[in-house]
């Protein structure tokens, strides 16, 4: 047997795994080398279907406090909110603030749309992953 003759098993795996991969035909060259792989045509894959935006339902989700502290509904200097329950927000927006020692972490809405509720009332202890805020998203 000659010393580059490849076992049959090893050539029939070797079958085997070409023609689960779509590969139809495989070119070995030597001396300074040249591989050739022909793989076969692929069926053009039909366009998802997209549902209308009236059958997708609305989706809650629940925003967690970065860390545990104080939680600050409102900015220390202003008197009003940062959002409140029925406000539209934007994905990134600031909801509120944690509020540990001298340090301010901003709640970060994770994506868009509709405040529910609070969870917790401001100026209360939140721990980590506490939800602070319920916001339904389309």
């Amino acid at each position: 047997m000659d010393k580059t003759a490849i076992p049959l098993p090893t050539l029939r795996a070797l079958a085997r795994k070409m023609q689960s991969s779509g590969l139809n035909s495989l070119a070995l060259d030597g001396k300074h080398w040249s591989v050739r792989l022909t793989f076969a045509a692929t069926p053009a894959t039909p366009a998802p279907v997209m549902l209308p935006a009236a059958e997708i339902p609305p989706i809650t989700q629940r925003i967690g406090a970065p860390m545990p502290g104080t939680l600050l509904r409102r900015h220390p200097h202003s008197p009003q909110d940062f959002v409140a329950p029925g406000q539209h927000i934007e994905a990134g927006a600031v909801v509120a603030l944690v509020q540990v020692g001298p340090l301010y972490v901003p709640v970060i809405s994770p994506d868009s749309g509709t405040v529910q509720s609070f969870a917790a009332e401001h100026l209360s202890a939140v721990e980590y992953g506490e939800d602070v805020l319920m916001f339904q998203s389309p």
